[in-house]
């Protein structure tokens, strides 16, 4: 069992390095295969087509994402720090994955199930670290959060929904550029501030704050 475990890991491995770099369209299974020594048929008895294995990778990179988030969150001291090093780290794990995240849209179709359930995993990883930062921010006495699930989920949804919005403007674009990208991290950016700002303590000297 620890053998096919490490076997499947490698093959997630190999396979994030080729679609990184070539994409999906110009990487073949058969190349993942060489790259690993294994044969073909090995391959295929973990992976039973190649989109099968592009939602495995794309599980595998996001999950490593975003337990390096977890480990770096206790280095950081506000609510407002850690939540721009959220954003930060989601632009830069796109930009390293470009190649890789481009293919998501296609894939949604092509493998409604498997992605359907790395989508859904990745919300509720995305949703339990932005309700840890609000959490902390509440234990210090930074933030006032009535009703923590429903606040995280609320400040999930608003930041999904300008990436959507932005997308939009975007000519229907459904896959934005690099450089567009860096405009929607700047206007999210801009409305996670707005949002914790709402959150804040406010101090009967400042009234308004």
């Amino acid at each position: 069992m620890i053998n096919a475990d490490k076997k499947r890991t490698q093959i997630l491995e190999a396979a994030t390095r080729r679609f990184a770099h070539f994409g999906l369209a110009k990487t073949t299974m058969s190349e993942i295969a060489q790259d690993l020594s294994f044969s073909k048929a090995l391959l295929y008895y973990y992976f039973p087509d190649k989109n099968t294995l592009y939602a495995a990778v794309l599980e595998h990179v996001i999950n490593q994402s975003f337990e390096e988030i977890e480990e770096a969150l206790p280095s950081f001291n506000g609510c407002h720090e850690t939540i721009m090093f959220v954003l930060d780290r989601r632009i830069a794990f796109i930009t390293k994955y470009y190649n890789l995240l481009e293919h998501s849209i296609s894939a949604v179709q092509q493998t409604p199930n498997e992605m359907a359930s790395v989508m859904a995993d990745s919300k509720v990883k995305e949703k339990a670290i932005i309700s840890k930062i609000l959490q902390r921010g509440v234990d210090t006495g930074e933030l006032y959060v009535e009703h923590m699930e429903e606040t995280a989920e609320i400040m999930l949804f608003a930041l999904a929904g300008m990436r959507f919005s932005i997308l939009k403007d975007l000519n229907g674009v459904l896959f934005p550029t690099k450089e567009e990208f860096d405009r929607i991290l700047s206007l999210q950016k801009k409305m996670a501030t707005i949002f914790l700002r709402g959150l804040e303590v406010r101090s009967a000297s400042d009234p308004q704050r």
